[in-house]
């Protein structure tokens, strides 16, 4: 496993034109029921070129993982499996990036600034 949140996560874009993915947990404000330190930030799950997708849109929680499947041979990228309940669901893709930050309801996937800037990286890979 290469993260773990209890968090609620959802997909927040996909940009087709660069094959990105953002995943997030969207940070509550301190005026917002469940508000704590640790829900004060987003935390993001950034897969870039992804080439393949079998997911869900809302998960209560991630664990996230890389894995070898036979199923998924004629990819290039690594297989990245995300299980939340006992459920598994697979995204294959070249890297994943994992950050804190604290933007707001700011889309800035779709201002064609595909750099995040994040507050803290929590993990790369492969790993830089």
């Amino acid at each position: 496993m290469i993260f773990y949140s209890n968090r609620k996560f959802k997909i927040w874009a996909y940009t087709v034109s660069h094959s990105s993915l953002l995943l997030r947990s969207v940070m509550q404000y301190d005026d917002q029921e469940g508000y704590s330190e640790e829900t004060s930030y987003n935390i993001d799950l950034e897969f870039s070129f992804v080439e393949y997708m079998d997911i869900k849109t809302i998960w209560d929680s991630i664990s996230l993982s890389i894995v070898e499947k036979e199923k998924f041979g004629s990819y290039e990228g690594k297989i990245f499996e995300i299980e939340s309940n006992k459920e598994k669901t697979y995204i294959v893709a070249y890297s994943v990036l994992i950050g804190t930050n604290k933007w707001g309801l700011d889309d800035r996937i779709f201002n064609c600034d595909m750099n995040l800037k994040h507050d803290e990286i929590l993990v790369s890979f492969p790993y830089q």
